[in-house]
């Protein structure tokens, strides 16, 4: 027997709506045809009161032993022969006939023959009436609904009819028959869609998690066709990008310990050099090559520094965070970069404001962003730490020539340069911006870049959950 998971969703959603079909279609049957018998004991019995009460009211119910045909003198054209009879409660209403329904408070009996007897409880008596049909003989019809009931009540029961403007059942028939189909389909469909649904949503969620870092995770891949399939192809493409960036953090993380070796080897031939050789020429030669070396350390460290924040979470992060007071924190940081002296920084921060966070990173944030506004400042530097609609926000702005806006996204690439003012000649390597979004993004806060309006470039850090 094939499983049902096996085959495909569109498949498994076909054969939902033909059973559905059939199961609605058989139902509606049913539930018509107990419309319809339904309808026609009302009939019957709608017939059978009025004679019940014509029995009352000419006092010719009597004790009997077998049936009465009803009196010729009542004004019923024999059409239909009608019969009645008193039988004791303690006996069965009806030999060899079974209940098959009730009107109001009467019950309906019926024989093999499709001949119906209405079962009246006499009062202050204990004994049935039955009212019976035997052949058809007489009625008065009504052209409208085509009822059978006596001639002297033929106007009484227009007037109720139109009092109560009931609908026929061939009127709402279609209408429920349609209901019914409707229901049943909706009914069996919903649990496969509810199941796909929590399945994508499964998916998504998990695509969500893997985006965010957790290269560990994996999707179930006992699923309908064809999720199964799609959480197949999400394995084999998260475990190649694990492997990718794996490979990428090594090679990160081997390459500047391997080319430290071959520097500090380099320092120390630079080193007796200078010991051997005292010229003012090779002195700046040596000087040189001291500067260049250490942009190199410089490089490797920011290189470190990069691949680290952009490696999977490490496991026990939040214990390494801390409650930071950053008017204290932000001063050390301008004490420890060291801009020119001819910049003033301008610090607009509130001494009670204090954050919760990795220190290293927002370190990382703080210093690259200062940075880069000391080289690209004209005069002036402004950090400024304020709480906005719940959010703390930390914004490093210069007075420079500013950022192109088609260039806003462009300058966190690493190593991207904006035009030859960015060069090399300005003291940037190139990986500073790319850290600090690196750095914000770790500490689940957002870096954002404007124009700020002293026409320089201003950096804005938005921390959600860190004040």
């Amino acid at each position: 027997m094939v499983r049902l998971q096996s085959l495909s969703l569109f498949t498994r959603l076909y054969l939902n709506i033909a059973i559905a079909v059939i199961i609605s279609g058989t139902l509606a049957l049913i539930v018509i045809d107990k419309w319809d018998r339904q309808n026609e004991i009302d009939e019957f019995v709608f017939f059978t009161d009025y004679v019940y009460a014509d029995l009352l009211k000419q006092g010719e119910i009597k004790p009997n032993d077998k049936q009465q045909k009803i009196n010729q003198s009542q004004n019923i054209i024999d059409v239909l022969s009608m019969s009645w009879q008193i039988v004791s409660r303690d006996t069965s209403p009806c030999d060899g006939c079974e209940l098959v329904g009730r009107s109001g408070k009467v019950d309906v009996y019926g024989n093999d023959l499709e001949q119906f007897m209405a079962v009246y409880i006499l009062p202050k008596s204990n004994t049935w009436l039955l009212i019976g049909d035997l052949e058809t003989e007489t009625v008065i019809l009504d052209e409208t609904e085509g009822l059978l009931y006596p001639e002297q009540y033929a106007e009484q029961y227009q007037d109720e009819d139109l009092e109560q403007e009931e609908l026929s059942f061939d009127e709402i028939a279609p209408m429920l028959l349609l209901s019914i189909v409707l229901i049943t389909i909706a009914s069996t469909i919903y649990w496969p869609i509810r199941s796909l649904q929590n399945q994508i949503e499964k998916l998504i969620k998990i695509q969500h998690q893997f985006g965010a870092g957790d290269m560990n995770i994996k999707a179930e891949e006992k699923l309908a066709k064809p999720l199964n399939e799609l959480a197949s192809s999400f394995n084999v493409m998260a475990s190649s990008i694990k492997d990718t960036v794996n490979e990428n953090q090594l090679f990160a993380q081997a390459v500047p310990h391997e080319v430290r070796t071959p520097l500090s080897r380099i320092q120390l031939a630079t080193g007796l050099l200078r010991k051997s050789n005292e010229s003012k020429q090779a002195t700046e030669l040596l000087d040189n090559i001291d500067t260049y070396i250490g942009d190199i350390n410089e490089l490797i460290s920011q290189v470190v520094a990069f691949s680290r924040l952009n490696s999977t979470n490490d496991e026990g992060e939040f214990e390494l965070y801390q409650s930071i007071e950053l008017s204290g924190f932000i001063d050390s940081r301008i004490k420890a970069i060291k801009c020119e002296e001819k910049l003033t920084v301008i610090r607009h921060i509130d001494m009670s404001l204090e954050i919760t966070t990795n220190p290293v990173y927002l370190r990382l944030l703080v210093d690259n962003l200062l940075k880069n506004a000391c080289i690209h400042a004209n005069a002036q530097i402004t950090i400024s730490v304020s709480i906005i609609k719940g959010q703390l926000e930390l914004a490093i702005e210069d007075d420079g020539e500013g950022i192109p806006k088609e260039s806003f996204d462009t300058i966190f690439m690493p190593f991207s340069r904006l035009d030859v003012s960015r060069s090399r000649k300005t003291g940037g390597l190139g990986l500073g911006l790319a850290i600090s979004k690196a750095a914000c993004k770790r500490m689940n806060s957002e870096l954002t870049v404007e124009n700020s309006q002293t026409s320089g470039a201003k950096f804005t850090c938005r921390f959600s959950n860190a004040v």
